[in-house]
């Protein structure tokens, strides 16, 4: 690994054990008990942030989804597994271990259950948006339950008559909550089974006849719709990860001014755009000044709305800097 050291502690006396982890569970719970309203699921246990570094602990409904990303937590599984069964009284517990830090870490990737029996999809709700969950097959945990707020924000601005458009959808969560409202919505990915597991979930929620969905790459079907003449109110650009190390910023900067100039081309007048990173090393200014270059390319007059972070259940520490990651500028590009 390249980080020396990991702090769980600064008790010399202290003992890191089952009851140790069991109190920063009870307190991780504790704190977010009046944070996440109208869902049944959240983030219990957001690593550092939670004074548990590497550990990763989602809530779907009764059943959890685990990460243990480093070599600390992989130590102490046994006792973190008892710790979360009985804190939390969730009836199964899954695995994904599958992360790119435990290779890092000289550890071999893990899936499997932890306790219980794990459905094979799992039923959340988000205020009265439905999402069926797949912890075996999905990306990250299943779900990206840090927009939760975007999205909630997104739908405040949606009217009848909008049209929106959700870049890198994955599930579909912004093109469910713009149906919800009343709007029509397209989702764009290239994830060919987020986009099945989309229409199911369009299906679930009673909006099939609202909700579209386009396969292929980003910035291509961008470009198709351009070409075809194609205009929406809103937009959200939400991409993976895209620089994971200092020196892949510059390049990750260089795409997103791509990807603004084609959501620029079919932005319509004073229409609303969401730029997404959900990468430390991408600052607020960094996504301020693509969108700057590309609304200066494109010829269109930006304002900044909003800028918003990552949600109360992933909380970020001022003493741990890297504890922030997820940062959104909304415009109105007139």
């Amino acid at each position: 690994s390249h980080i020396r050291a990991r702090v769980v502690t600064l008790d010399p006396t202290e003992k890191i054990n089952r009851a140790f982890f069991e109190t920063r569970f009870a307190r991780a719970i504790a704190a977010r008990a009046h944070a996440v309203l109208n869902t049944n699921a959240q983030r219990l246990v957001h690593a550092e942030a939670d004074q548990l570094p590497g550990l990763i602990v989602d809530r779907f409904a009764d059943t959890l989804v685990v990460q243990f990303r480093n070599a600390g937590v992989e130590r102490f599984r046994q006792e973190i597994v008892h710790a979360l069964k009985k804190t939390t009284g969730a009836r199964a517990a899954y695995e994904r271990s599958d992360t790119q830090a435990r290779i890092e870490e000289g550890l071999s990737e893990q899936v499997g259950e932890l306790f219980g029996a794990t459905p094979d999809e799992i039923e959340i709700f988000e205020d009265d948006v439905t999402y069926a969950v797949n912890p075996r097959a999905g990306q990250k945990t299943g779900f990206y339950l840090d927009q939760r707020d975007n999205r909630r924000l997104w739908r405040a601005g949606m009217e009848r008559d909008s049209r929106a458009l959700d870049v890198f959808s994955y599930t579909g969560g912004f093109a469910l909550h713009a149906a919800k409202a009343g709007a029509r919505a397209l989702a764009v990915d290239k994830d060919q089974n987020a986009l099945q597991q989309l229409e199911r979930n369009a299906a679930r929620n009673g909006v099939s006849e609202r909700v579209g969905a386009r396969w292929g790459d980003a910035e291509k079907v961008l470009e198709q719709l351009a070409a075809e003449g194609r205009t929406f109110t809103h937009l959200i650009l939400d991409p993976p990860t895209l620089a994971k190390h200092k020196n892949e910023v510059p390049p990750a900067k260089q795409l997103f001014v791509r990807l603004c100039q084609r959501a620029y081309a079919v932005l319509a007048p004073n229409g609303v755009l969401f730029l997404s990173t959900c990468a430390y090393h991408l600052s607020v200014n960094d996504l301020i000044e693509t969108a700057r270059i590309a609304a200066h390319d494109a010829r269109r007059r930006a304002r900044v709305t909003t800028v918003t972070y990552q949600p109360a259940d992933h909380p970020w520490i001022l003493q741990i800097p890297e504890t922030l990651y997820l940062k959104t500028l909304v415009l109105c590009v007139e």
